[in-house]
């Protein structure tokens, strides 16, 4: 195997890892106000990332719409003629 496979299925498997021991100390907490933080922590990351992949996204349209209203993009034709000459 590779060892820029092995260095990442090793990275994968200390993530995973890492998680399980966290979700088992998860489990064991007694006290609802730590679990309660906990949750409200997770629901934060993820509403974070889902609007920074939003923002992202948008931006990302915004550029393509720029590059064809300024006239800086290909037609299907073209791309098509460009492939027959490969």
């Amino acid at each position: 195997m590779p060892a820029i496979l092995k260095k990442k299925k090793t990275i994968l498997q200390t993530v995973e890892e890492e998680k399980n021991e966290l979700a088992i100390k998860l489990l064991s907490l007694k006290d609802k106000a730590i679990v309660h933080i906990f949750k409200l922590i997770f629901d934060d990351l993820t509403i974070t990332s889902k609007k920074t992949a939003q923002t992202q996204y948008n931006k990302e349209i915004d550029a393509a719409l720029k590059r064809v209203r300024s006239g800086r993009s290909v037609s299907n034709d073209q791309v098509m003629n460009e492939m027959d000459k490969w």
